[in-house]
Formats: structure tokens, sequence, C-alpha cells
């Protein structure tokens, strides 16, 4: 990130800080009336992208302005829309796995999918997957332990095919191992990616921020992370986020860390033009 150095003390009046994608930002204290989750809200037919829809906020009905569709992001549902998509890929994955693996017993012909848990498609995302939210990272741990075992378990199958023994006791090992990959490691992280999907909903929860001046307006924001006040800076480099939206930057937590201070007038003239538009 560019240099920064410190232009001016914060006023008495504190910020609402949130976060946007990567991206932080803050609103003016001073305008803002309400902070709440988008739990009920109307689509508008034949409306902008920018406007998300419309909520019914002290029994009047004020338009949601959705930043993430201003600054060229996915909205939070396309992303847990994806994200869902994914889950119920990698369930399949592990379904046909099994499946594959019961063929090649029955064909007795070599087995062509990864053996190695940190190999498969859901593994590989797994393993670089990091969230603070330690509810989630709990139920995450909860798959490692089966999700290893089912992978391992193809390895076991090609050790008994191998072993000295006879064919009827080597079909009883690998039958019993088969009937544990299905009903006990698959069904388990089957049922957990499944549970999954709610437990994630949460993440991609989007908060309003109610501002008001003459009119009043709801602005789609992912996390609501601090009220405080913040110190403005000067950047020498200017970012891409210089629009009109951005009326000053602020310091973060470290030089590197630059919070866009989001004008109050230039988010309400972008819904009330839209709005007119």
């Amino acid at each position: 990130m560019s240099n920064i150095t410190q232009k001016s003390s914060t006023p008495d009046i504190p910020l609402i800080v949130f976060k946007v994608g990567q991206m932080t930002c803050a609103v003016d204290g001073a305008s803002v009336i309400s902070i709440q989750r988008m739990e009920e809200f109307t689509l508008t037919p034949h409306s902008p992208d920018e406007i998300f829809g419309s909520i019914n906020f002290r029994n009047k009905v004020i338009p949601i302005l959705d930043l993430r569709t201003i600054f060229g992001l996915p909205t939070r549902m396309k992303e847990y829309s994806d994200f869902i998509k994914m889950l119920d890929q990698r369930k399949q994955d592990h379904i046909n796995w099994v499946n594959t693996l019961k063929e090649s017993v029955k064909n007795n012909t070599h087995f062509p999918l990864a053996t190695n848990p940190h190999q498969c498609a859901f593994g590989k995302w797994y393993d670089k997957y990091d969230n603070p939210n330690k509810k989630i990272m709990f139920h995450l741990e909860r798959i490692r332990d089966p999700h290893n075992k089912l992978h391992y378990a193809a390895l076991d199958v090609a050790k008994i095919q191998e072993k000295d023994c006879s064919e009827d006791e080597k079909k009883a090992q690998i039958q019993e191992i088969l009937r544990q990959v299905e009903n006990e490691y698959m069904a388990t992280v089957v049922g957990l990616l499944d549970s999954a999907k709610t437990i994630f909903k949460d993440i991609y929860q989007t908060m309003l921020i109610v501002l008001e001046d003459k009119e009043q307006i709801a602005v789609a924001v992912d996390e609501v992370v601090a009220v405080t006040n913040l110190e403005e800076v000067t950047v020498e480099k200017q970012s891409l986020m210089c629009g009109s939206m951005v009326q000053r930057f602020l310091k973060g937590k470290s030089d590197d860390d630059i919070i866009y201070h989001l004008s109050h007038d230039a988010l309400f003239k972008k819904i009330m033009n839209k709005t007119e538009e």
C-alpha cells in the first residue's frame, strides 16, 4: 500500500466502520439511526442494480443501496449461492468416490481416484480455509477424521487384496471396509457438509446501516466492525476507490490499513438519482 501521513485529528462523533468485501469503509455516526440485520426485504421490479430492494423501516418504505454492486463485487446472496453449489459438488464428489471404489472392488480393477485426503478438491479447499468464527472452525474440524478415514479406506482395500489369505477371507474384510466407508465415513462427511450450509449462512448475512438526512436510506454492508474515532490521513498514491463516494482516507490498525470514509451526500445522491431514473 502507498505511504500515508497523518492529516488531522478525529471529530467528536464516532464513525461506523464496516466491511464490504475486502475493503473497510466508514460513515459518519451522526447520520446513522439504526444498524440491523437484513432479514425481510422487498425486491423492487425494474430497479437499477445498485438498488437491492426496500425495507419497511418504522412504518416507512425506504430503499436499500447495495455497496457491493457499486464497488463491482458479487452480492452476498450470489456468494452464498456459489458456496452452497461448491459444498453440494464436494458432497457429490465423495458419493461418486465411494461408488467408484465399490465398482473397482467388484470388477477387480485399479482404483483411479484420490487416496490422499489432501488431494481431492474438498481436501485442497479444506486445508487452506480459515475463519475467525470458532463455531465454523469447530464444525469443519469434525469433518477431518471421517474424511481422512474415507480416503485411506482405498489403501486398506489394496492392502487386503495383496494379503496372503483365502479369497473368502479377503472378501469378508473388504466388505466390512466398504460397509464402514458407505454407512459411517461417507454418511458422516455428507451429513456434516449439509449442516455446514446452515452454519455458514451467518457469514453471508447482510447488515443494514440506516442513514437519515431529509430522507432515509439503508446501506447494505457485509459486517459492522466498530464504532470509533479515526485519524484522517493523506494517501500519496491515489487508490482505485478514489471516486466521488470517498471523501477522505482514515488510518486503520496499521500504516497499510486504509479505511475509506464514504461521503454522506454521495450515498444519498447515488440512491436518489437511481430511484428517479
